[in-house]
C-alpha cells in the first residue's frame, strides 16, 4: 500500500471511521510513535500495549484535531499522555518517594558505534532509571515540557519534580561516566 501524505481527507476518513484510512494513519505514524512508548516503557511490550493504548485515543479524539499544529506534533501530544496514563494504571508510581537507587553501566559502550546503536544505548540506560526518574526525565529532558506543564500532567509539586529531574541526570552522568573511561 502507497502511503498519501497526511491530509485532511485522509483526517476526515478517520473521523468517519473508516478502517482503511485509520490503518494507514497508524502505518504512517507507528515507528515514530512506538518510540516515544519505548522511551517511557522499561519492555518492548509494555511500549507495545501504550501504543495501542496511545493510538486508539488518537482515533477516538482525532475529530478534536486542528490544523492549528502539525498532525504529527498532536498525535505526539496524545501518545505522552497515554503512556502517562498507562503508567498511573499499571504502575502505581508515587512521585512523592526519592529513593537513592543506583543504576550502574550497561551501556557496553564502543566508539564505532552509528548514532542509531548510541541512541538504542542511551535510550536502554534511560530505562533503567527508577520509573519516576526515568517519567520525569523523560518529559523534561526529551519531550521538553516546563516543571509547570510536567506538574499539572502529573498533579505532583514542581519542587519535587525537579529533584527527581536532577537525581535523574545524576545517574545518567554517572553511568556515562562509568562507561566511557
Amino acid at each position: 500500500m502507497k502511503y498519501k501524505s497526511t491530509s485532511s481527507t485522509l483526517i476526515k476518513q478517520c473521523i468517519k471511521g473508516e478502517r482503511k484510512a485509520q490503518y494507514e494513519l497508524y502505518e504512517m505514524h507507528k515507528v515514530h510513535l512506538f518510540g516515544i512508548c519505548r522511551r517511557y516503557a522499561k519492555t518492548v511490550i509494555e511500549a507495545e500495549d501504550m501504543l495501542q493504548d496511545g493510538f486508539y485515543n488518537i482515533l477516538r479524539d482525532i475529530k478534536q484535531f486542528n490544523n492549528q499544529v502539525p498532525l504529527n506534533a498532536w498525535m505526539r501530544k496524545v501518545m505522552i499522555n497515554s503512556a502517562l496514563m498507562y503508567i498511573r494504571k499499571y504502575k502505581k508510581v508515587n512521585y512523592t518517594e526519592l529513593h537513592e537507587e543506583r543504576v550502574e553501566g550497561l551501556l557496553g559502550y564502543d566508539q564505532k558505534m552509528d548514532q542509531t546503536d548510541r541512541a538504542k544505548a542511551i535510550i536502554h540506560i534511560i530505562q533503567t532509571l527508577p520509573e519516576v526518574q526515568q517519567t520525569v526525565f523523560n518529559l523534561k529532558g526529551i519531550d521538553g515540557y516546563s516543571f509547570k506543564e510536567i506538574s499539572e500532567l502529573l498533579e505532583v509539586n514542581e519542587s519535587t519534580l525537579r529533584s527527581h529531574y536532577l537525581r535523574a541526570r545524576k545517574n545518567l552522568q554517572s553511568i556515562l561516566n562509568k562507561e566511557l573511561n
